[in-house]
């Protein structure tokens, strides 16, 4: 199990480099942040399956609570982008970028071209729609009303209204930081007498 710590501290190290070294981290803030975070509590995690005495039974309940602060940060973001996308705009619909994920499930991410305060911004929504929904209401082409953050113009939303999908993130994610902490104080006291 302290493999899949140090992968995940390899995965989130290589995508803070991107981060920084594209300067993403200027025009999508918090997704940032989120990224950061993980990094370095997965990199906790790795340094104590590696140096802490115990270390390698440790690095269990820590990597339980790094990935649960992984899904409430995700959870956050959605609950975030409510609250500062305000400005509601016209933008180009462009098409969307599929992402595969496992047992055949795929998300897609709608991308925008519209222009705030004389700047041309072409970018991708940090949410997801359903096949079904984007070749149903939107055609390549056509304008519709996103939301931006007008603090941050590259960030937008299409709907202003807390997903499913976030809640469940924030609830999940909850209850693998307790549980990770739970675990985490039970073992302290078994290891170290």
């Amino acid at each position: 199990m302290p493999v899949i710590v140090h992968i995940f501290t390899v995965l989130f190290a290589i995508l803070c480099f991107m981060i920084i070294k594209k300067k993403r981290y200027k025009e999508t803030p918090f997704i940032c942040f989120i990224m950061f975070v993980s990094f370095i509590s997965f990199g906790t995690a790795s340094l104590i399956a590696l140096f802490a005495p115990y270390g390698e039974i440790l690095s269990y309940p820590c990597m339980i609570i790094a990935l649960g602060l992984l899904l409430f940060l995700v959870g956050v973001n959605d609950l975030y982008s409510i609250f500062r996308c305000t400005e509601r705009i016209e933008g180009i619909y462009c098409g969307y970028n599929t992402y595969y994920g496992s047992h055949g499930v795929h998300s897609y991410a709608p991308v925008f071209e519209y222009t705030y305060d004389g700047v041309l911004y072409h970018e991708q929504t940090a949410q997801t729609v359903s096949h079904r929904r984007l070749t149903k209401n939107m055609t390549e082409g056509n304008r519709y009303s996103i939301y931006i953050n007008p603090k941050c113009p590259s960030v937008y939303i299409l709907f202003r209204r807390l997903r499913a999908s976030g809640v469940i993130c924030l609830m999940i994610g909850a209850a693998f930081m307790g549980a990770g902490a739970v675990i985490l104080y039970a073992l302290f006291p078994v290891l170290f007498n």
